[in-house]
């Protein structure tokens, strides 16, 4: 395959900081490159480098045999530059289809490829951007950059803070983008277990500067190279590489914890899909099977669920300081986990006494709460739960599986309110509701 993409000595970063130090790569037309390093090595300041938002301080930025190292950036999205940032930037005041037809230019992508590789967004084709999870935003602002029929793809963290399921979905159909080799696409992911299997080149950053470059599969198979380079938070505050004890592979307690986040995220799937059926006339409103489901998100996290994850977040804390900014978040909205439900009961009641009139404010109510969840749940899954089962010693995971049996599961046991209010939804449900198996109890 020819040459598409290729960098000599970049220098670049923004003002008088300098991210980028001496970085090269080569892409070839159809290629597929994962961009890996931990935060702040300057992997989205690479892709924005090549968009030309940055300050280029020296090096050649050479694309389709032009350097394009002085060409403003809205001429290198002509030219075939497609990039989706992590902050997604759809336009919320409109449609779906008018977010992609908006930016269309001619090619073999049409809005009617984007709904094939997208089923979603044909399904909320005329739903407003400002009214699609955050799963279908990602996938909307994929489906933009797609409508520009780019010669190579620049998606930054696209599974960032959404949901396990959903984070997979997308998964899937990025796999099929690289499969087809119809562009080359450059991946940026902190977790390189997740798109090393899907990319055949690898490139990763460490303060700025590239100190691997080759094979995706080579680089999958060096457990050694990925926890040097990728692996947060190996050591002490000391710098010194903490002793301890490997844990066993399985880990009981953290079972516990995402059995429990299946529940919830089946739970909160089901009222997503619950209200979008009320709004567009299929359902008649239940009010027992909603209050049912709020009573769940309400109680069972509160009572049941943050107790063993402060737990090991203040164990965690004691091990380093890398996931300090996600800590404080998680714990802050544990601590208003109370008033964010209270928002959705108080929510529920203006429903039931409003009428229709008043499920515009229920649905937003419930919409974003959902979309806090699932950046809540996908942070713990991302970035906490790997932490703690790197850093804590197998008698540190002993005592906290002890303590997590004592405190009981939302499954079993005579007269668990838990697992009852989970069957009653179950039961009221007018589609499958399930964590991947039937709950025990």
């Amino acid at each position: 395959m020819s040459e598409l993409l290729r960098l000599e000595n970049v220098w670049a970063g923004y003002g008088d900081a300098v991210v980028l130090e001496d970085v090269s790569l080569s892409l070839a037309a159809g290629e597929s490159l994962a961009l890996l390093g931990r935060n702040g090595m300057g992997k989205t300041t690479l892709l924005a480098t090549l968009m030309g938002v940055t300050r280029l301080r020296r090096g050649r930025i050479v694309f389709q045999d032009e350097d394009i190292a002085q060409v403003p950036s809205h001429r290198r999205a002509q030219a075939g530059l497609g990039w989706v940032p992590q902050e997604r930037d759809i336009f919320r005041s409109l449609t779906v289809e008018e977010n992609l037809t908006v930016v269309a230019r001619p090619g073999e992508w049409n809005v009617k490829r984007v709904y094939d590789m997208f089923p979603r967004l044909r399904e909320r084709r005329s739903n407003l951007g400002s009214q699609l999870s955050g799963g279908e935003q990602q996938m909307l602002a994929m489906g933009r950059a797609l409508m520009l029929n780019p010669k190579i793809l620049l998606l930054d963290e696209p599974l960032e803070g959404l949901a396990p399921l959903i984070a997979q979905e997308l998964l899937h159909i990025i796999d099929r983008m690289v499969a087809e080799g119809r562009m080359a696409v450059i991946l940026v992911e902190q977790h390189a277990r997740q798109i090393l299997p899907i990319t055949r080149q690898a490139l990763v950053l460490e303060r700025g500067r590239v100190v691997y470059s080759g094979s995706s599969a080579e680089l999958l198979d060096d457990g050694a190279a990925l926890e040097r380079w990728l692996g947060a938070g190996s050591t002490d505050g000391a710098g010194e590489a903490a002793p301890r004890q490997a844990p066993a592979e399985r880990i009981p307690a953290i079972e516990a914890i995402q059995d429990e986040h299946r529940a919830l995220a089946a739970i909160l799937s089901g009222l997503s899909h619950i209200v979008q059926d009320i709004e567009a006339g299929k359902l008649e409103p239940d009010y027992t099977l909603l209050a049912s489901m709020i009573e769940y998100i309400a109680e069972m996290p509160d009572k049941l669920h943050h107790p063993k994850e402060d737990q090991i977040f203040a164990l965690l804390r004691t091990k380093t300081r890398d996931e300090d900014e996600h800590l404080d978040r998680l714990e802050a909205e544990h601590r208003d986990a109370v008033n964010a439900t209270g928002r959705l009961d108080r929510a529920l009641v203006s429903y039931m006494q409003g009428g229709a009139e008043s499920f515009p404010g229920f649905r937003d109510a419930v919409r974003a709460y959902i979309a806090d969840e699932w950046v809540h749940l996908n942070t713990e899954e991302r970035h906490i739960l790997p932490a703690a089962r790197r850093l804590f010693s197998a008698e540190e995971w002993q005592a906290i599986n002890a303590d997590f049996v004592r405190n009981g599961d939302p499954w079993s046991g005579p007269g668990n309110r838990y697992a009852d209010l989970f069957r009653r939804i179950t039961s009221l449900a007018p589609a499958p509701i399930g964590v991947g198996g039937e709950p025990q109890g």
